[in-house]
């Protein structure tokens, strides 16, 4: 473990985040299993740091009084490190494994039907989160159970069919459009979901690639993505499943509000700390705490992880951001107000 932990540390002075919290004193270890000192090991595979959904995790570990010392490690939206984790779990062989978004899953646990799995994790138990279609992505077999032995997860998912007619509440629109990353597998993947909702509903959806240079995209070409957009006649945007469009939420939906087109999305922030007008969108610290009691599930209760569905939350959360409503001069019908959470009003910092 010395030697394992010491390799890695070396390797994190080239980018890679590594923290080992300690969660639960023997005590409340004690309690929590009827083993007295023993403790497990929980390895965490970040994608863009220890987010909302990473620290619902350790918060639900922590108060749930599990036992337990979390790794982390963060690749920083770096794909070439993820073999590194693999190696490393492989090494360590920690009691649980945690994943999270659809890259690192895809590229730690694998597909079930894997040509190779020996490039994958195998025997260990996982649990992963914040992927949009665990189904779609073949990491599951169904959301009933992930039939396969060490493989359970989260889905945090509004289906996007519920989004569209979510929008359609708000304002009716005939066309709409989704930009979405290629270079991203859950992106690709709902983009397909987005296209096949929008036909059930009789609505005609323009689908716009972010272009890829040398394989990535830039988040420069947004605004002009979002401009052909706008000449073909969009009325709403929409956000789907893509970590790269999240993160560069703020150039995406102040460009959108300029050119008067609203943006609905499947990410709160990009409503809370971004221009986006409306997100139906399960909350990812609630998503972290659930991934969180799936742990406690495997380790404490001893449940296989094929036993077990793919947990989702009950109830989701509508928000709408009233300024950005003020600035497009769209503001809410009457009967979204009794139960959507108003966002930056005025006053609010």
């Amino acid at each position: 473990m010395k030697r394992i932990m010491s390799n890695f540390l070396r390797r994190a002075a080239g980018g890679l985040c590594v923290l080992m919290l300690t969660l639960a004193p023997a005590a409340q270890a004690q309690q929590a299993t009827g083993t007295p000192d023993k403790r497990f090991t929980i390895y965490m595979a970040a994608w863009r740091g220890c987010e909302e959904a990473c620290q619902g995790f350790i918060d639900y570990v922590k108060e749930s009084g599990m036992p337990a010392d979390v790794v982390i490690r963060d690749a920083k939206t770096d794909k070439t490190v993820l073999p590194d984790f693999v190696r490393e779990v492989k090494e360590m062989r920690p009691d649980l494994v945690v994943t999270w978004g659809t890259t690192v899953t895809a590229q730690m646990i694998g597909p079930y039907d894997a040509a190779d799995s020996s490039k994958y994790i195998g025997d260990i138990p996982s649990i992963f989160m914040i992927v949009a279609d665990p189904v779609e992505a073949k990491i599951a077999k169904s959301f009933e159970s992930s039939g396969r032995e060490f493989v359970s997860g989260t889905r945090n998912r509004v289906p996007e069919i519920i989004q569209l007619k979510a929008m359609l509440e708000y304002r009716p629109f005939k066309r709409f459009g989704i930009i979405y990353n290629e270079n991203e597998l859950n992106s690709k993947l709902n983009a397909d979901v987005v296209k096949r909702a929008a036909d059930e509903l009789g609505l005609d959806l323009v689908m716009l690639p972010m272009p890829l240079h040398n394989g990535e995209p830039d988040a420069n070409d947004i605004p002009d993505l979002i401009q052909e957009a706008a000449d073909r006649g969009v009325e709403f945007l929409y956000i789907g499943s893509s970590s790269f469009i999240s993160v560069n939420a703020d150039i995406y939906t102040q460009t959108a509000v300029k050119l008067g087109i609203p943006v609905a999305s499947s990410y709160e922030t990009s409503v809370t700390e971004s221009s986006g007008l409306l997100a139906i969108a399960s909350k990812y610290g609630m998503v972290g705490r659930l991934a969180g009691y799936q742990a406690k599930r495997i380790l404490v209760d001893g449940i296989k992880p094929i036993d077990l569905p793919i947990a989702a939350l009950d109830r989701h959360s509508y928000i709408i951001n009233i300024k950005t409503a003020a600035e497009l001069k769209l503001y809410p019908p009457m009967t979204l107000l009794s139960y959507a959470e108003i966002v930056n009003q005025r006053g609010e910092n």
